[in-house]
């Protein structure tokens, strides 16, 4: 939804409509879903926290690892296969965009040097001149510098790991505020991003912890809504938003154990296809509609809209089915 602006300009080329500069009431259902059209960045931060929680009940919890090559095959072969084709994919698309139309789309750092960041997976570590290829897999890639963290001092070392995850996540806040300062952020090129996916990761861990210790429920829930009023009350704060919203929704998981396992399970594998996706197909779709001389009002339009959904989903589908799932067993069982 957040990346729904991308079908118009300064992304789109060819459209007509400055999305910053005109009313954003023009996306469709608008009205509806106004909260996702103008926040729904903070999608990101909500997949960190839960990747710190998801990782913590995998291989803290149930202690599904045997090894650190283990543990790398497993990330890898999960994350990278998908990242290559819609990398090339990508590739493909923006060349064929130049040759015919000379124009990138979307994004315009597609040269050569932010191919390789791509190809290494380290597109989102601040070595990038600006966002490139298929751009949101820059979080993902932050990811992989948390998952060194996580595993030599959580996963090989199991002693405390309540008390080094909230180690960590205090020295993280102090050190981003550091790097925020006038001195340093002169001296250093750093993202910060980086911070605040190490500082929402393990957010997610202390949050599982807290899960399994706070047996009362009552009490549980009560500390859920005592953050969430907290990060409401004056500015803003995303870093205690999360982490009250994903207790708050922990109250709630007898009943979706026993009601709604199977759709969450469906739809979270599907998460990691949408996301890289999505902005291939958004290019595909603009290279058709101006291919064909159509209007570009056609992306203000609900139909365009369903469609582009619905495409993003059954494209999701058949990639996990029939790609994802099958490279990843592959290269599991190879190595």
């Amino acid at each position: 939804m957040w990346h729904y602006q991308q079908f118009y300009l300064p992304y789109n080329f060819f459209s007509e409509t400055e999305i910053f500069f005109n009313d954003k009431t023009i996306q469709p259902f608008f009205k509806y879903i106004k909260l996702l059209y103008t926040h729904g960045n903070y999608g990101v931060d909500f997949f960190f926290i839960i990747s710190g929680y998801v990782f913590a009940h995998v291989y803290l919890i149930k202690k599904k690892i045997t090894s650190g090559k283990e543990f790398f095959i497993n990330r890898f072969a999960r994350l990278y296969p998908l990242h290559l084709l819609t990398l090339l994919i990508v590739l493909f698309l923006q060349i064929y965009s130049q040759n015919f139309f000379n124009t990138s789309l979307v994004h315009t750092n597609n040269d050569l040097y932010h191919f390789i960041l791509n190809f290494f997976f380290i597109s989102g570590w601040g070595l990038e001149k600006g966002p490139s290829f298929n751009g949101p897999i820059w979080s993902v890639s932050l990811e992989i510098i948390i998952y060194f963290f996580f595993f030599f001092l959580l996963i090989k070392s199991k002693n405390f790991m309540l008390l080094k995850s909230i180690i960590i996540v205090f020295l993280l806040v102090l050190l981003r505020k550091t790097t925020n300062s006038n001195f340093l952020s002169n001296q250093i090129s750093f993202n910060i991003n980086i911070f605040n996916c190490g500082i929402l990761f393990f957010t997610g861990v202390i949050v599982h912890f807290l899960n399994k210790k706070i047996t009362n429920r009552k009490v549980f829930i009560t500390f859920g809504l005592i953050l969430l009023i907290f990060s409401l009350i004056g500015n803003f704060k995303i870093l205690i938003f999360l982490p009250s919203v994903i207790i708050i929704f922990l109250n709630f998981e007898n009943l979706i154990n026993k009601k709604l396992r199977s759709l969450f399970n469906f739809l979270g594998n599907l998460t990691y296809g949408m996301y890289l996706w999505h902005l291939p197909l958004q290019i595909i779709l603009m290279l058709l509609i101006k291919s064909n001389n159509l209007s570009f009002d056609l992306i203000n339009s609900k139909f365009f809209f369903i469609c582009y959904l619905a495409l993003v989903f059954s494209v999701s589908i058949i990639s996990y089915y029939y790609f994802e799932k099958k490279f990843r067993e592959r290269l599991r069982f190879k190595y």
